[in-house]
């Protein structure tokens, strides 16, 4: 499918931002960054602009929010882990990039990155912290039917405190959400998401972990 001889940006029609009038173009202001432009993933969703402004919230107050107590390292690697998952390629490329960013040993990082395509993180090498967040993410994505208030204790247990089991929750719930919007779309993704959304609309990225790792 193609656009004036330009690869389509997804397998639905898309109104661009010269097209848009009314509440599109309205929410098209809202979330475009400082250059002025809209990201395709925001563009694909034109058939339903209700849920622009209101995706794009739900992910800044999730996963870039100084309120979130956990590490952002670790809270890009919920997100990273969700879209290796759900087969989303390119998050799972941009956010191991940005679990790379945040992480105080950069080699160490990459490795534990590389390891989620294959669960070979599921191991004792694995800091505490880090494995039980990511057990809870992965039956969270896989087997959302069979959670149980084990699976919360079980968090408690390796010394998370309810608000960051809360942002673990969110954020690997919210990141379902993106990847199979992004792969029931076919949307054509652009040079710049995670890490480069949040500084492109002045949002802080930030908080400590209640977590010893």
């Amino acid at each position: 499918m193609t656009m004036g001889g330009k690869e389509a940006i997804a397998w639905v029609d898309v109104i661009g931002q010269d097209a848009a009038t009314g509440d599109l173009a309205a929410a098209y202001d809202a979330v475009k960054g400082k250059d002025g432009t809209v990201e395709n993933l925001y563009l694909a969703m034109s058939q339903t602009p209700a849920a622009i402004r209101a995706a794009d919230a739900h992910y800044l107050a999730v996963l870039h929010n100084p309120d979130n107590p956990l590490e952002p390292w670790l809270a890009e690697l919920v997100a990273t882990y969700v879209a290796v998952l759900c087969g989303s390629t390119y998050a799972a490329a941009n956010h191991g990039d940005n679990v790379r960013h945040h992480h105080p040993d950069g080699e160490a990082a990459a490795r534990l990155v590389a390891a989620l395509g294959d669960d070979s993180w599921d191991g004792p090498a694995t800091a505490a912290g880090t494995r039980a967040a990511l057990v809870y993410t992965r039956k969270l994505t896989c087997e959302p039917g069979a959670m149980c208030k084990a699976d919360i204790e079980a968090l408690r247990q390796a010394g998370f405190g309810d608000k960051a089991i809360s942002y673990i929750a969110q954020i690997a719930a919210s990141f379902a959400y993106w990847a199979r919007i992004t792969n029931g779309l076919g949307i054509q993704l652009g040079d710049t998401i995670g890490l480069a959304m949040s500084p492109a609309k002045g949002t802080e990225v930030g908080g400590a972990t209640d977590v010893s790792e």
